[in-house]
Order: structure tokens, then sequence, then C-alpha cells
């Protein structure tokens, strides 16, 4: 029996960090460094808040987020403990950044319907007013301050530079992702990038993705000639007895949260992954980060590409959530393998977004204004998903209802208690004027196996106005037939 961890800080030596975050660090460093062992218990929130004189919400936060990356756990009634982590990848340090050098059956259906109150089904294609106020000031001024020679002038086959710095330092100051411009591609959006990632990793490598997944992810790379394997998900993430036994050489994961699921990767499974990249040549894992920005409670989860200290990780990611889709703006960052291979031969087909875009998106991050709206939004989506939920709680759905993983991003799973299928609920939903997703119209290959009597549905929610949350709800009460 593992005694309890003695925890001592200086939260005086914290600098600008919140006191949450700092402690959160510090007991991270020390589980990962093995000061903390395995499985030995953390002191309780009380005693530590009054060992280092801070809250016991301080310390609660700082808890919660080492819970949500599986660096910690809890046992009812017991405490908290230390998760075991491989220790394979953990030790090397990440070299520093290379410097610039010279050179879907039941989603198709609620498309095809009549004017609906609300279309669970797919993501927003806006970010609201805000965001079409920004661009159109964007626009404006990148058309009045910057030289016609920039605006309208050619960039290179990664994408403008500025932008490409810009985004770099968002990324080192939001995510704690320390990249280096030269190994940064922007695309018209996540599919253009996605099939660059296809064509870099090898032709015909075979993909594994989660499942259940994204039913275009499949499309992309089968298009592209690569076979597609669907290997489930266990509670920590992607099973790795079911990768390691589909023969696949890529694996594309959602670690910060997978799609449809929720789920976040814990850092052990994490480790597991970077582990089996390294374990044979040509080898990827393709990070798809598309809405990292949406955490909803706590910091936004560290990403897979900043602990790849092997250069195995393509990481992508997009605005389209939080500016619009419309716009089509993605980003990848390569390992420098890949970069080598982008410049010998995906490079000669020039780049994909236009000037004029580039250097507007370049203005909004430089000056803080993205940020700024992107913190808006994040505010919005949370008061619109707050009383969506405790409206589907408070109804008469409330004592056949569960709701899950809405804390990740813009999408949470629910529940509902009913018997028939969620394909059946989803067709008496839509026929009310609400379109549903269910989770078995994400599960690819295999029979979907429902849980018992319960449907489950994955919600997303960012283009809900909340002034139709009512309807919806009393929509939903008359598609189960609630009396």
């Amino acid at each position: 029996q593992k005694g309890v961890a003695v925890l001592s800080y200086d939260m005086g030596a914290r600098g600008e960090l919140s006191l949450y975050e700092y402690l959160y660090r510090r007991i991270r460093e020390d589980i990962l460094a093995g000061r903390i062992a395995a499985g030995e218990k953390l002191p309780s929130k009380r005693r530590l808040a009054a060992q280092l004189g801070v809250s016991v919400i301080t310390v609660e936060g700082a808890y919660t987020q080492l819970m949500a990356e599986g660096y910690v756990y809890a046992r009812p009634k017991r405490g908290y403990y230390a998760a075991e982590l491989p220790r394979a990848l953990a030790t090397p340090e990440k070299p520093a950044p290379r410097q610039l050098g010279p050179a879907e059956q039941a989603i198709e259906e609620a498309s095809c319907a009549q004017e609906l109150i609300a279309d669970f089904t797919r993501p927003s294609l806006r970010a609201g007013a805000s965001a079409a106020h920004l661009w159109e000031r964007a626009l404006k001024g990148a058309f009045s301050q910057e030289e016609q020679g920039e605006l309208f002038g050619s960039h290179p086959p990664q994408g403008s530079l500025r932008l490409r710095n810009a985004i770099a330092s968002y990324l080192e100051q939001a995510r704690g992702m320390k990249v280096s411009p030269a190994n940064i591609v922007v695309g018209a959006g996540s599919q253009v990038l996605c099939c660059l990632a296809a064509l870099l990793v090898g032709k015909g490598a075979a993909v594994a993705l989660e499942n259940p997944g994204y039913p275009r992810l499949s499309q992309s790379y089968q298009a592209l000639g690569h076979p597609v394997l669907a290997v489930p998900l266990d509670a920590e993430g992607i099973s790795m007895s079911a990768l390691v036994a589909s023969g696949a050489s890529v694996a594309h994961v959602q670690p910060s949260h997978q799609f449809p699921t929720g789920k976040v990767m814990s850092i052990a499974r994490r480790y597991q992954l970077l582990s089996w990249a390294s374990e044979q040549e040509g080898r990827y894992i393709v990070e798809d980060d598309y809405d990292w920005e949406f955490r909803l409670a706590g910091m936004p989860i560290p990403s897979l590409q900043s602990i790849d200290a092997l250069g195995r990780v393509v990481y992508l990611s997009t605005f389209s959530k939080s500016l619009s889709s419309a716009l089509r703006i993605s980003f990848a960052v390569l390992p420098d393998s890949l970069i080598e291979s982008f410049h010998a031969s995906a490079g000669v087909l020039g780049s994909t977004v236009s000037s004029v875009d580039q250097l507007a998106l370049a203005r909004v991050i430089e000056s803080g204004e993205y940020q700024r709206h992107l913190s808006r939004y994040r505010k919005q989506s949370k008061e619109v998903r707050d009383q969506l939920i405790a409206a589907l709680q408070g109804s008469r759905l409330g004592p056949r209802l569960s709701i899950s993983e809405e804390d990740s991003g813009l999408h949470f799973v629910m529940g509902l208690q009913d018997g028939r299928s969620g394909v059946e609920l989803a067709r008496r939903a839509l026929q009310r004027g609400v379109a549903l997703a269910p989770l078995e119209s994400y599960q690819m290959g295999v029979p979907f196996a429902q849980q018992g009597d319960e449907a489950t549905f994955v919600m997303q929610y960012d283009g809900l106005d909340a002034s139709c949350i009512e309807a919806v709800v009393r929509a939903l009460e008359e598609a189960l037939g609630c009396d």
C-alpha cells in the first residue's frame, strides 16, 4: 500500500500563471518524472489547500485538469491517485523548432428536410454576427493598409510567411506548442490538408481511423488510394491492441475531443500511440485538433504534437469553428521529414488560400482581435449549451435523459432511454423539425450495438439560436410521445 504523496510547492513562484494552472503543472511534472509514483495517493483537496495556503477551489481545479488528461484518477470515497504512465517516450527532450531555411445516412437525410427548428447533425457554417463583423473589418483593413504587392502577390506553397508567423505565435501563446513557421502549411480547409497528409505519408499506406468516426475522413483517404481500417475505441482512446492488429502504418486520431464520442485520449494512451509510431519506419500519426479552442472547462488539453520527440505527428487544425467554414482556412504542422517531402512534391501545387484572406487573418491574429472574438464566442457557446441542457433536463424528457462529454468542445452526447433505435427516434424528431444525429450513423464497418434501451445522439449545438430551445424541447417531447 503506497502512502500519501508529499507535495510542497512555492506558490509564489507561479509568475503570471493562475494558481490552479501552476499547481496543475507542478503535479504533472512530478508524475511524469516519477517523483509521484503510479498508484500513489495525492493529498485530499482540503489538506493540500491548507498546506499551500490556497483555496480548495484552486486544488480542485488542478486535480480536475489532471484527471481530464489522464495523469490522475479518482477512487470513490477514497481520493485521488497518480495514474500509471508509459516511460518509453517521456524522457527524450523534444528538439527545438527548426529555423527557417532558404528555400452518414441520417445526417444526409436531415440536409434534404424541410425548414428545421434546429439541426444538430452538422456544425454551423458561421460563428455568428461577431465573426462576420470581424472579417469585414479585417478585409477593409487589409485593403486600406497593406501594400498591393502583398495583397495581390504570390506566396510560397506553404502560405504567407506573415500568417505562418502569426499562427506559430498564437499556438505558443494559446496552446503551449513551440513550432517553427517553416513547418506550417496553410490550406483551404481541413479536407485539403487531410489529402495533403495522405499524399505525404506514403503511397497506399493503410490508415487507421477511430470507430465510430467521421465518415468523410474515410472517403478522403480512400479516394487517394489508401486502405482504411476502422479501429474501435476503448475507455482511454483508440484501442492499441486493435491498432497493432490492423497492420496500419498511419493512425488518424482526435486526441483532445474525439468525434463523435467526445472522449479525451488519456496521457498514457498518447505515449503508447507515440511508442507505436516509433517502432517502425514510415509510421505516422495524424492529429486532428479540430476544436481545441472550445474546451469549455479547464485549460485546453495539451496536443499530441507537443510531446512528440521523434517527429511522427502531423498536426491539423482549422479556423472553421471559430470564424466560418465558408472561409476554408486551416493549417498543418508537418514534422521535418514530411516538410522536406512537401517541398519535393506537393509544394508544386501552390498555395490554396487567397493572398487577401491570408493577410486579413494574419492581421486579426497579430492585433489580438481574433483572441477577443474567440473569448466572446466561447462564452456565448457555453451559455447556449447550458440553456439547452437545463431545458432538456427540466422537461418531461428529464427522467429518461443522460448528458455526457459536454465540456470538451462544441458538441455533447445525449442518451435517451426509450427502447427504440436512435435512427427511429431521429426519424420521428425530423418529422417535427429537429434533426438529430444518432451515434450509429458514425459507425464504420461493423453493426452498431445499442447499449440497453438507451438511444445515443451527437448534439452539435454551435449553430443553435437560444430562442429556439423551447421549441426544440417541445418537438423532442412529442417525438418520444411524452405525456
